[in-house]
């Protein structure tokens, strides 16, 4: 059974303003996620310490990729997620449930290697809490309401899905989840929202890996 769509108000409405708030949000946070990782990991074979400018003598100093995608890449990757959930309006993918484990799991990557690397016992550790920490919430969200999780709350033009299961508060929850619809969720609902998450997060990663070398081998040559 699908209802119809409901007419959009404003702009922000159209379906097209979904499908590519959802996209630059996936492709904006899956960027900053990328140059934050490559930050760290070169501040981890830095020792995992260093500075820039000051009074003081510098022992290690960071390098310009270091100091130019470090803190941009966490506040661009906050404001992306963001600006990208609003825009959506509960369409595709949810941004808010993966990218919390996202950004843990990769810093935890970092930590394992740097124990790999150079026997860094607390780097294990550090990396076994990271997983957890960014794991756990994802388990809890996942089994509390998997279909919006994966697909959405509603399609492309507002509707809301039909849940064989719906949607049930969990530890992390704030508030009681919006009723499901009548909008019963096709093969193309299911595409589109997977195209528009999958696709802009592997050209994010690109870019990211991209970008930081670029910035990195300029700073070397």
């Amino acid at each position: 059974m699908t209802t119809d769509a409901p007419t959009p108000r404003t702009g922000r409405d159209h379906p097209a303003t979904c499908v590519l708030g959802s996209a630059f949000g996936w492709f904006a946070g899956s960027l900053a996620i990328t140059l934050l990782f490559q930050a760290v990991t070169a501040l981890s074979d830095l020792g995992g310490y260093c500075a820039r400018g000051g009074p003081f003598e510098i022992a290690v100093e960071c390098t310009d990729a270091i100091v130019a995608f470090t803190p941009t890449s966490i506040i661009g990757g906050l404001v992306a997620v963001f600006i990208g959930s609003v825009l959506a309006q509960g369409f595709g993918v949810s941004m808010l449930a993966f990218a919390w484990p996202a950004l843990f799991v990769s810093l935890a990557v970092t930590f394992f290697r740097s124990f790999l690397l150079y026997a860094d016992l607390s780097g294990l550790l550090i990396g076994i809490m990271f997983v957890v920490m960014g794991l756990a919430p994802l388990v809890l969200m996942l089994r509390s309401a998997p279909q919006r999780m994966l697909l959405g709350r509603v399609d492309a033009q507002g509707r809301p899905f039909w849940e064989a299961h719906p949607a049930r508060p969990h530890a992390l929850s704030l508030r009681t989840p919006p009723a499901p619809g009548e909008n019963h969720p096709t093969a193309g609902d299911w595409i589109l929202a997977l195209v528009t998450a999958i696709v802009p997060t592997l050209a994010g990663i690109a870019l990211g890996i991209a970008w930081f070398g670029a910035v990195a081998a300029a700073t070397a040559a």
